[in-house]
């Protein structure tokens, strides 16, 4: 099992009212599956995936990647954690607009303190297979939507984690470049990672093994 949740709860106090944005969320998933998740906005799917990616702390349950719990420390170890077993693909990129591509795609590997030859090698693999590398020394800001989803993308996937997250990474582009990411996150799930979409797009509705709506806080099947 890649990815264990289990009865996660997360509250939020808004204008002075404690507000359930997340009310018990179980989810299981293994190698070589994808899961998309829906619902509508404000409902608590990107709040889930940044527990999930150990980015924001759950008020109660537990989030276990390869059967070992998740710690939300602001350490070293921690982090390195999670840059090694968790690629998050954000809908917004979060690029480092003036660094090159190169560079985006090594952070990962630069907070694990592995920039060796072998992790150059694999950058570049990276950037090959997803049709970027001859803007490898480009500055990210002036690439358009489609490159910059690639590099965040290779960003993702530099350290080999086993579990991809990826909130909305088609929402911002093209019919044609939004079908290009589809069939990218295809092939990461034939290749055994644990996909998890948060996502409206119908055509991953379709392919995936999973489909959860989210509502009232909790994962209900979508039909």
């Amino acid at each position: 099992m890649i990815l264990r949740v289990e009865d996660i709860r997360k509250q939020y106090r808004i204008a002075g009212v404690k507000r359930a944005v997340l009310s018990g969320v179980d989810l299981l998933l293994t190698a070589g599956q994808m899961c998309a998740l829906t619902g509508p906005s404000g409902c608590g799917k990107t709040t889930l995936m940044n527990v999930i990616a150990g980015i924001t702390a759950p008020d109660g349950g537990t989030v276990s990647i390869h059967d070992r719990p998740m710690h939300y420390a602001l350490d070293v170890l921690s982090s390195r954690r999670r840059n090694r077993e968790i690629g998050f693909i954000f809908q917004t990129f979060r690029l480092l607009n003036d660094e090159t591509v190169l560079s985006n795609v090594l952070l990962p590997a630069r907070i694990l303190g592995r920039v060796d030859d072998e992790t150059r090698e694999r950058a570049d693999e990276m950037m090959e297979r997803l049709k970027i590398y001859k803007f490898r020394k480009t500055k990210a800001a002036i690439l358009s939507g489609g490159q910059k989803q690639r590099v965040a993308i290779a960003r993702a996937l530099v350290n080999r984690p086993d579990l991809i997250l990826a909130d909305e990474p088609t929402a911002n582009l093209d019919r044609r470049t939004a079908r290009e990411i589809f069939d990218i996150l295809l092939d990461l799930r034939k290749e055994g990672k644990a996909v998890l979409i948060v996502t409206h797009d119908e055509q991953f509705h379709r392919e995936a093994d999973l489909v959860y709506a989210m509502e009232g806080g909790r994962l209900k099947a979508a039909v």
